[in-house]
């Protein structure tokens, strides 16, 4: 992968283990982590900030001040370019439903292989959905309901 070509990230996430390793693990897959947050007030502060907005945001649900229902609400009305993927722990349909319902073009489980965060992060920047194996049933059918696979 180019440099040029490189897929830019910002991960939210309010554990700050995580974040390191995830962003050693996609840093070392040749991605670039642009932007780091505890929360989404913090993302959305930092996005403003950027001179160059990332390709794709690795997003949890769970976290405090601002949770990643709030964030991926305020992204997607400020920053529609930034492609979300969902990282959570959170496998509920309520969860899923209303983070596809704001946007959200992924969602991985926390605890899934990590090489299936990277082909995710691959296939939101071509334009694509891609969700764990758990998820996509649920995904799929409120995606073909809303007709919004394109």
């Amino acid at each position: 992968m180019e440099k040029e070509n490189q897929i830019t990230i910002a991960l939210i996430d309010d554990h700050e283990g995580l974040r390191i390793s995830l962003q050693n693990f996609l840093e070392y897959s040749n991605f670039k982590v642009v932007l780091q947050a505890a929360n989404g007030q913090e993302a959305i502060e930092g996005l403003q900030m950027q001179e160059v907005l990332p390709d794709i945001c690795i997003l949890d649900i769970s976290m405090p001040v601002m949770d990643g229902y709030q964030t991926a609400k305020q992204m997607a009305e400020r920053y529609p370019e930034i492609k979300i993927l969902v990282f959570s722990s959170l496998d509920n349909k309520k969860s899923i439903i209303e983070m596809l319902s704001l946007g959200v073009r992924g969602y991985v489980l926390k605890g899934s292989a990590p090489e299936k965060l990277k082909k995710a992060v691959i296939t939101l920047d071509r334009g694509e959905y891609y969700f764990s194996e758990t998820i996509s049933k649920t995904a799929l059918s409120y995606l073909a309901e809303n007709n919004d696979l394109t």
